[in-house]
């Protein structure tokens, strides 16, 4: 733990936006000290993000998420949210299945994966941004 970082509020929002954003909604009422929303994934974290929007005093909240969302990524690009990790779906179920084989047919005893969480920032969200509108997430 940071000496320099104070925990004001800490709850579970069961990975839901509403529910992030009610309770963001009551910490931000009870503390307008708040410099940054840290969320375990991107919905809990834009909800969050909804609840302070055009509040006094919250202008330049940090904003991290989980997941790479396309939403997050939007955010990021407008400079709304502060960055987000990637979790690649497609490439833990490639790696999934390469293990699978891999056990099956005997070509390995035991697998360890790892699966890379790019970071997404300002710098390369127009990338992200790019990918999710190639696969249809995002209206053209």
């Amino acid at each position: 733990m940071r000496s320099d970082v104070t925990i004001v509020a800490e709850d579970i929002a069961n990975w839901n936006k509403d529910e992030a954003l009610t309770l963001m909604e009551d910490w931000s009422l009870a503390n307008s000290d708040i410099d940054a929303i840290i969320s375990m994934n991107d919905n809990m974290a834009t909800g969050a993000l909804e609840a302070v929007k055009g509040k006094s005093g919250f202008d330049g909240i940090l904003a991290f998420g989980v997941d790479g969302t396309p939403e997050a990524a939007l955010l990021i690009a407008d400079g709304g949210m502060t960055a987000t990790s990637l979790q690649n779906a497609r490439e833990l179920a490639q790696l999934n299945l390469k293990a699978v084989h891999d056990l099956l047919t005997g070509a390995q005893s035991e697998v360890h994966v790892d699966v890379g969480n790019p970071l997404i920032t300002r710098d390369n969200a127009q990338e992200y941004i790019d990918l999710y509108k190639e696969a249809g997430l995002i209206d053209q």
